[in-house]
């Protein structure tokens, strides 16, 4: 089978010397097993160093033969437009995606590959989340924490989505159909939502790399913009109890003008909590409590688990856990 890799990038010059020594690595790794891996990176609104790293890695890997890379470069456009324009360049039977501040681990794209060749059409890995922690804001060190695969098959959920280092066939996107290029964050996750009506998933109970946290990421940050997508996605399927508070004016605005193609009935009750007339202060008293410290947050949590106190975040929890 043939795979493709696609890489969607945006101001990433400071990524790109960790990026390609990365990929070099695992295309001589992937190659020497062979596996035949197309590489392309789109990238958005290139500069001029940017064009000359990507085009030098290119060369690099077209002249090693491991593997091949043919780079696209296009004004700026969503990450998910993106990645369907990968895929839209590609005949690949299998496809996966690998950004630029991410280092993808080869042994566990191997235990992938014959997991999609044994009949899976759909793998997602645990990953390791790095991040710079200071102790006393002053002594730097590297935190790495192995994430367990969120994807469940049996349900899905708010705390299900896809992880950075997914592989699909071909077959399946084709089935599902396009990444919704409308989101901006979370259409990775808007996707799996799709394919988990009607795929035959697997999960890696390995690292699929290294998940680069930096502090520009996308994804995971809590951003008012995350939380206005996250809902969408339970909303166009009905999933009323996975809403959660976000800022009303511009989730209802979301929903109204892009959110909601299919034409979802949202009930009254659903709609008084989003933008209601106490949304707003529902909102803010949520944010509140997620901005807290770990520490003080969990306490919070543990004692409006008791009654003793209320908790945005812990009534907004119950919804979930009522229909789980």
């Amino acid at each position: 089978m043939k795979i493709a890799l696609i890489s969607s990038l945006y101001r990433c010059e400071r990524h790109l010397p960790t990026f390609s020594a990365a990929l070099i690595g695992f295309a001589k790794v992937t190659s020497q097993a062979g596996l035949d891996v197309h590489y392309l990176p789109i990238l958005n609104a290139a500069s001029p160093a940017e064009r000359e790293q990507i085009d030098k890695l290119a060369r690099a890997i077209n002249a090693a033969n491991h593997g091949r890379m043919t780079p696209h470069y296009v004004a700026r456009e969503s990450l998910y437009a993106s990645w369907n324009r990968g895929l839209a360049h590609s005949d690949a039977d299998v496809f996966g995606f690998w950004n630029a501040d991410d280092i993808r681990a080869a042994d566990a794209f191997f235990a992938g590959y014959r997991a999609l060749q044994a009949g899976a059409d759909l793998v997602d890995f645990d990953f390791t989340r790095v991040r710079t922690v200071r102790r006393l804001r002053l002594f730097p060190r590297t935190e790495r924490l192995l994430v367990p695969c969120l994807y469940d098959p049996a349900r899905f959920n708010r705390r299900n989505g896809i992880g950075p280092f997914f592989i699909a066939r071909r077959s399946l996107y084709d089935a599902v159909g396009p990444f919704d290029g409308t989101f901006q964050i979370a259409g990775d996750t808007e996707w799996a939502s799709r394919a988990f009506d009607c795929c035959h998933f697997q999960r890696i109970a390995s690292s699929g790399g290294d998940f680069i946290v930096h502090g520009d990421n996308l994804s995971n940050t809590g951003s008012g913009r995350e939380d206005i997508e996250v809902n969408i996605i339970h909303m166009r399927r009905g999933n009323w109890h996975e809403l959660r508070p976000a800022e009303p004016e511009a989730m209802r605005a979301a929903w109204q003008t892009w959110g909601n193609p299919g034409a979802v009935a949202l009930p009254a009750e659903q709609a008084d909590y989003l933008w209601g007339a106490d949304a707003r202060k529902r909102w803010r008293r949520y944010q509140r409590e997620r901005r807290q410290p770990a520490q003080l947050r969990h306490l919070w949590l543990a004692l409006a688990a008791r009654g003793w106190l209320h908790s945005e975040e812990w009534t907004a929890a119950r919804r979930g856990m009522a229909k789980s």
